[in-house]
């Protein structure tokens, strides 16, 4: 089974490979030449807004603070080619630097401020960037030269058409992007996205998701999330608008939902939970209109959560499937405004793009049979960056349809409807999604095996939909007892590991459990995780509300979310937290503490250090009244 994309639905036979769509953006496929034009043509419109301050940067503006950017950059050694880190918060400056990267000829490498530093040190060592751009107050301290951005630093004017070109080449295969995900073996693995795949993506979306110069966006996806690329790229190439979310409320759904409707945003994008907690956070009556378009995807999408939506609003939803390594997308649905609707499908291919159905043989499966999906076109990564064998392994010879050309083994199972609509059925490998990230189980319990004391570890993920969640377990060594080891991991992880990646869950077993035919028993390791959860969630019947507000806080959070421990400043949605956790743990909150809490407490202060000193503040308000 095949289909190939182009601007209308896949066919479901195969079709010769469409000649490119459109050039909605221009005719280069250079995406720093394509956003001075935009500029160019428009400079005094409002590019970026920053909410916390008020600030509106122009298209003539933002030119101007990109290319004192480049220019700095290459001042400190970035040639063509050359990977730059971004270590910055979300802010104006951060979409200044990685622009800047780009016009300089290097290809930016964004990473998570909030993720350990052991982590983000790695990462850097792995990717051995020519230089790291930093903020003002950043405490990273690293071997690698480093150039501190704020974001406002400017050339002098410059009149409008004239050019500080890109530096050096206008290859449109060079790199653009570098995202790292989770890997296999414990190491990370980095895609090498190109100007061309990017490009390419990019030009499909606005071709049938349009945006102009009266539309607006809010960046609120973390940077190591490739989404990000939709909520800053695509925008500024379009000639709308970016409104840049303050670092740290990506979860904040009453702030979001300010933002949408102060700054009159028509197109917004979310994972599915962030979806999901959003419509749960609103008021009866609260309708979004004013948003033209919404896109999700990450997870699995429900038809309960897009009636949901679609009772809240008319906007369009489109549900968008892709692995990093194929840069953004590359299936497409438009979600129906059918009562009746069972099912939510991926969609077909998108321009530029071509989907096979393979066996494990290599082979078309026929009609409607599912098999893993194999992925070509303009839109593949160059491989992964220094890793010659994995990128062989993943990247294979398209053997069925262009000669010379590459396909993506995306390890997902799928299968076509007949009108070339495909649906998503699970993974054929040990990958899982946990709220929308990517995540090896080998690379966590890689990380576990190197604490001392731990001879074997196993990760499993247990739960569906927003309520999954990791579960380790443990076998020690022979010559330990186990007696404090569980929390020695857990340190270890959250010193090496970011919080997405740490187990909520970690448990000590004297073997792991294994098959007839001698491999690791996943399946019953998840039903002991699910145990677990089940012997956890029944504490709270028990819960001790004597003690210090703050231990009692950890209790509760336990025993909902399933967790054996967690740290004071454990971010909840970090730990397994999702929005119906977020409605339990506020009723139990009042039902053994009698204290009125609203949601949006538990939103906006997300740790139990946090949560515990705002209901101390809200138990002191009702005993004074």
């Amino acid at each position: 089974m095949s289909t190939t994309g182009s601007t209308g639905p896949a066919p479901a036979r195969r079709e010769p490979a469409p000649d490119r769509p459109a050039a909605p953006f221009g005719r280069s496929r250079r995406v720093d030449t394509l956003l001075l034009e935009t500029w160019d043509r428009d400079p005094h419109h409002a590019a970026l807004i920053d909410p916390e301050t008020g600030a509106v940067v122009t298209a003539a503006d933002l030119k101007q603070r990109v290319l004192w950017t480049a220019r700095a950059l290459r001042e400190h050694g970035v040639r063509p080619g050359d990977l730059v880190v971004v270590h910055q918060k979300r802010s104006v400056a951060f979409v200044v630097s990685i622009l800047g990267v780009l016009f300089a000829g290097g290809a930016q490498v964004a990473l998570d401020v909030d993720d350990p530093p052991e982590r983000t040190l790695e990462t850097i060592a792995d990717c051995a960037p020519r230089l790291v751009v930093t903020g003002p107050a950043s405490r990273l301290s690293t071997p690698v030269p480093t150039l501190v951005v704020t974001g406002a630093e400017h050339t002098p004017d410059v009149p409008h058409g004239t050019q500080d070109a890109p530096h050096g080449t206008q290859d449109a295969a060079q790199p653009a992007v570098v995202l790292y995900t989770s890997g296999s073996t414990g190491r990370p693995k980095a895609s090498l996205i190109s100007h061309d795949a990017l490009v390419s993506r990019l030009s499909a979306l606005q071709t049938t998701h349009p945006m102009g110069a009266h539309d607006r966006i809010v960046h609120h996806t973390t940077c190591t999330f490739d989404m990000f690329l939709v909520e800053t790229y695509w925008p500024l190439l379009a000639g709308a608008t970016v409104v840049v979310a303050a670092h740290g409320r990506q979860r904040d759904t009453d702030y979001l939902a300010r933002l949408i409707r102060e700054y009159d945003v028509t197109t917004f994008y979310c994972v599915v939970s962030l979806l999901e907690l959003f419509l749960l956070t609103r008021g009866p009556d609260e309708r979004f209109d004013g948003l033209r378009q919404v896109l999700t995807g990450g997870e699995p999408l429900s038809p309960e959560l897009v009636k949901r939506l679609y009772a809240r609003s008319t906007a369009s939803l489109t549900n968008l499937y892709g692995p990093s390594e194929c840069t953004i997308y590359c299936t497409a649905w438009e979600c129906p405004r059918d009562p009746d609707l069972e099912t939510v499908l991926i969609g077909s291919a998108i321009a530029e793009t071509s989907l096979w159905i393979l066996d494990p043989d290599g082979k078309q499966v026929p009609d409607g049979e599912a098999g893993e999906l194999y992925i070509g076109g303009a839109g593949l990564a160059l491989g992964y960056l220094g890793r010659p064998e994995l990128t062989r392994e993943r990247f294979v010879p398209d053997h069925l349809g262009t000669p010379g050309g590459r396909l993506y083994r995306s390890g997902d199972l799928v299968r076509a409807r007949p009108d070339g609509a495909l649906e998503y059925l699970g993974r054929a490998d040990r990958q899982i999604k946990v709220r929308g990230v990517r995540v090896e189980p080998g690379e966590i319990e890689s990380a576990a095996v190197r604490c001392a004391g731990v001879r074997q570890a196993a990760v499993v993920a247990e739960g569906q939909g927003s309520a999954k969640r990791l579960v380790a377990f443990l076998v020690a060594e022979p010559d330990q007892d186990g007696t404090g080891l569980v929390e020695t991991v857990r340190a270890h992880l959250r010193s090496a590991l970011p919080a997405r990646l740490v187990p909520p869950s970690i448990r000590l077993v004297a073997r792991l459990p294994l098959t007839a035919n001698g491999k690791l028993d996943s399946a019953l390791l998840t039903r002991w995780a699910a145990d677990a959860r089940a012997d956890t969630a029944s504490g709270l019947d028990g819960i001790d509300t004597d003690g210090p507000l703050e231990d009692v806080v950890a209790r509760i959070w336990r025993a909902v979310v399933g967790a054996d421990d967690i740290d004071p400043d454990d971010d909840f949605f970090d730990i397994g937290g999702d929005s119906f956790k977020a409605v339990r743990i506020v009723e139990e909150t009042q039902r053994l503490l009698a204290v009125a809490t609203p949601l949006e407490t538990l939103l906006q202060e997300p740790t139990v250090r946090s949560f515990s000193t705002a209901l101390r503040q809200l138990i002191e308000q009702e005993q004074a009244s």
